[in-house]
């Protein structure tokens, strides 16, 4: 479903005519993931930046002709490089919804070795988006990587689920309380490639597991530049890839309420002094420094001693909002 709340597929615009129509369609998109907990904004993201940052996707992954042109150093690439979160699951059949470990290979997380990638993860389109449907614009980033699939890895089906390991506490789901999640469509997601599956209308996650409600099952596909947000209370799954040399790339960009500690995924804390966080903050504006925990120009935290320390710590950074904040 599309932001007006029709189905859309990667046929239905052309380029030319993507942005206008997320555009056009945003206010039904905030009011669509507010009353129904989730909404696929079709083309919210230009697909020249998608395509223009997604070059540097093959220096992280193999490209899909390589990793299904039957060398095996590829796909040990795609291994070596994978952060899976360390999942055990029971053993399962190779048919069917379930679990497995496997599925979560192809992660990798933010910062990227990838300055245009990093950038894209602070798109200001998808930064919006997500103040206006939270009703906020105190923000954080709590999850943020990237997610390659290939056909053939594992059977990526997934049974039905709540994303519930996200909050240390049960998820109040008022205005005021939500987090997003979101995946930004870094290549087209289209059936044969495993797009999320939603069930129905959002459920209670304070109670029991007991499986989605009886209804319609809706197929997330979208084009590159798509974005799929959605809350902790909706019922979704992965499944499988089923095109002959298929792949498909996602980059997770989920949201919380500042202040929010209960609600968490990523962090960037142990990565702050490594090189590609520090190219990337050295690029960032304030605003985009918040999203990740840095406090504001004129937050009691800063001194003047502190903006030059940060300006030591990412050269190039511009300091003046900092600085001028102190007076």
């Amino acid at each position: 479903m599309n932001a007006s709340g029709g189905a859309t597929s990667a046929s239905d615009c052309t380029d030319a005519d993507a942005t206008s129509a997320g555009v056009a369609d945003l206010d039904a998109a905030v009011e669509h993931w507010q009353e129904h907990g989730w909404v696929l904004v079709d083309g919210l993201v230009p697909t020249a930046d998608i395509d223009h940052a997604v070059e540097e996707l093959w220096d992280l992954y193999p490209r899909p002709e390589e990793f299904h042109g039957g060398d095996p150093a590829h796909r040990e690439r795609f291994v070596g490089t994978s952060f899976n979160q360390g999942h055990r699951f029971p053993k399962a059949d190779d048919e069917g919804p379930a679990f497995r470990s496997k599925q979560f290979l192809g992660h990798i997380l933010f910062p990227y070795k990838s300055p245009r990638l990093n950038r894209l993860q602070v798109h200001p389109s998808v930064i919006g988006f997500a103040r206006r449907a939270m009703g906020t614009a105190d923000i954080r980033i709590y999850q943020a990587r990237i997610w390659g699939k290939y056909t053939g890895v594992t059977n990526y089906e997934q049974p039905f689920h709540q994303d519930r390991n996200h909050n240390v506490v049960p998820d109040r789901l008022e205005p005021g309380w939500w987090n997003l999640e979101g995946f930004l469509y870094l290549s087209d997601v289209e059936d044969d490639v495993a797009p999320t599956e939603i069930a129905g209308g959002p459920g209670d996650p304070t109670l029991p597991y007991e499986g989605p409600p009886d209804g319609e099952r809706i197929s997330a596909a979208g084009r590159r530049g798509s974005y799929l947000a959605y809350r902790p209370d909706v019922w979704h799954r992965g499944v499988n890839l089923t095109r002959p040399g298929g792949s498909r790339f996602l980059m997770s960009a989920s949201f919380k309420p500042g202040g929010a500690d209960w609600i968490g995924y990523d962090n960037v804390q142990p990565v702050s002094t490594a090189r590609p966080w520090s190219s990337f903050a050295a690029t960032c504006t304030p605003d985009e420094l918040a999203l990740f925990g840095a406090p504001l120009p004129g937050h009691p935290y800063w001194t003047a001693e502190l903006v030059d320390a940060l300006e030591r710590r990412y050269p190039g950074i511009d300091a003046a909002p900092w600085r001028d904040a102190l007076s």
